[in-house]
C-alpha cells in the first residue's frame, strides 16, 4: 500500500448552540478587532443578533450575496473589505456565502471564520470559486480556508425541506466522487464511506419524520415545504457531521466529471446549485460503476443496497428530490449548448475515458426528456 494523504489545519467547533454559546470565544481567539460580516439576505437578522456581544468589533455588513458568486459581487466584497481596514471575515450563511469570503480572504489574505447554515461542506475546503462571464473558474489556495468553522445543527435545521435534501444531496455528491477523484486514498475513502452512512441515515429519518407530521405521503409530496420545516434532532445532527466530513473528504481528493459538469450547468445556465447536483449524481455514478467495481461496493454497503446506482436512485425517490434538469429549468434547446461546454473543458479526471459521447450520455440522462 502507498499513497500521499494531506490535510489542512483548521479549527471546528461542532454541537447544538454554538453560534450563540461558542461564537463570541471563536471571535477573541482569533483576536479580530475590525470584522466584516458576511451574510445572506434570509440570514442577516440571525447574524446581527449573533454578533451583538462583539458589535464594537464589527466594522462592515457585506449582504449582496449572490448564487455562484458572480464576479461584480466579489468585486464589491473585497472593495468593501479594504475601504474599512477589516482584519477577518465572518461569514454566516450558505455556500455562496462562504464562496464570497473566501474571495474576499483571497484577494485581502484575511482569516475566515465560517459559520453555515446549509450542508455544502465547502468552508472545509481550500477550494475558491466565482462566476466572470457566464464562466465558472475555481481554483485551490491555503488562503481560502476558513481559520475557523462553527458547525450548529440548530442552524442547519432551519431550512426548508426542499433545501435540506438538495444540500445534503450535494455533500453526498462529493463523497461519492471522492472514491476516485484525483487525490483517493485509503483515507479518504473510509471518511467517504462514513459520510455516506451518516447523510443517508439523516436523509431517511427526516423523510420518515416529515411523513408523520404531514400526516400522509399524499401531503408530503404536494408541499414538503409546508409539511416540513425542522429536522428530527438526531437526523440534523447526522446530516451535518456527514456534511462535515464531505467537505473534508472533498478538501483532500479533489473532484472530476461530476462537479465539473454541475459548475458548467450551475455557472452558464444559474441552475440551482445543490439540486443540480442531486439530478446529476445517479447518471454520472451509472456512468462509472463499470470502472470501479470495488467502490462501486463500498457506497452500496455505505447507503444499505446492494447495488450503488439502484442504492441512490432509491434514495433520491425517497426523499423527493428532484429527478431531471427540466425540473429546474434548464430548457430543451439549452441542452446542445450545455453538452458543447461540457466538452470544452475535456479532458476531464474519471476513472472511465470521458469522451464526447460520454458527456451526452450523462447530460441527456440527467435532462429527462427526450432531446
Amino acid at each position: 500500500m502507498q499513497f500521499t494523504f494531506e490535510t489542512s489545519p483548521a479549527r471546528v467547533v461542532f454541537g447544538r448552540g454554538g453560534l450563540r454559546a461558542a461564537l463570541p470565544a471563536e471571535v477573541e481567539r482569533l483576536g479580530a478587532q475590525r470584522l466584516i460580516v458576511v451574510a445572506d439576505p434570509s440570514h442577516e437578522m440571525l447574524a446581527r443578533e449573533a454578533t451583538a456581544p462583539f458589535a464594537e468589533a464589527t466594522v462592515a455588513w457585506f449582504t449582496g450575496v449572490e448564487q455562484h458568486v458572480p464576479i461584480t459581487v466579489a468585486e464589491r466584497a473585497v472593495a468593501l473589505a479594504r475601504q474599512r481596514r477589516a482584519d477577518a471575515v465572518l461569514s454566516i450563511g450558505g455556500g455562496s456565502t462562504t464562496g464570497t469570503a473566501k474571495i474576499i480572504a483571497r484577494e485581502t489574505g484575511l482569516p475566515i471564520l465560517a459559520v453555515p447554515t446549509t450542508y455544502a461542506g465547502t468552508e472545509m475546503t481550500p477550494v475558491w470559486g466565482l462566476t466572470r462571464g457566464g464562466r465558472r473558474e475555481t481554483g485551490t489556495d491555503p488562503a481560502v480556508l476558513p481559520r475557523t468553522v462553527v458547525l450548529d445543527p440548530d442552524l442547519t435545521d432551519r431550512m426548508p425541506r426542499r433545501l435540506a435534501v438538495a444540500s445534503a444531496l450535494h455533500a453526498m455528491a462529493h463523497v461519492i466522487e471522492a472514491h476516485w477523484a484525483p487525490g483517493a486514498n485509503p483515507v479518504s475513502s473510509a471518511l467517504a464511506d462514513e459520510a455516506i452512512r451518516a447523510l443517508a441515515t439523516g436523509l431517511r429519518s427526516l423523510t420518515r419524520e416529515s411523513l408523520r407530521e404531514a400526516g400522509s405521503p399524499e401531503a408530503a409530496l404536494r408541499d414538503p415545504v409546508a409539511a416540513w420545516v425542522g429536522t428530527p434532532i438526531a437526523a440534523g445532527e447526522q446530516l451535518l457531521y456527514g456534511a462535515f466530513l464531505a467537505g473534508g473528504t472533498y478538501a483532500i481528493t479533489g473532484t472530476g466529471l461530476h462537479h465539473t459538469i454541475c459548475h458548467v450547468l450551475g455557472g452558464t445556465f444559474r441552475l440551482p446549485d445543490a439540486a443540480t447536483h442531486a439530478v446529476v449524481l445517479p447518471n454520472v455514478l451509472a456512468l462509472n460503476v463499470p470502472a470501479v467495481p470495488l467502490a462501486a461496493d463500498r457506497i452500496a454497503h455505505a447507503l444499505g443496497a446492494d447495488d450503488a446506482v439502484a442504492g441512490i436512485r432509491a434514495l433520491l425517490a425517497e426523499v423527493g428530490a428532484p429527478r431531471t434538469l427540466v425540473q429546474l429549468g434548464l430548457r430543451a434547446d439549452q441542452l446542445e449548448e450545455a453538452i458543447d461546454r461540457v466538452n470544452a473543458v475535456l479532458p476531464i479526471a474519471n476513472p472511465r475515458p470521458v469522451g464526447h459521447a460520454e458527456v451526452r450520455a450523462v447530460l441527456t440522462a440527467s435532462f429527462g426528456e427526450a432531446a
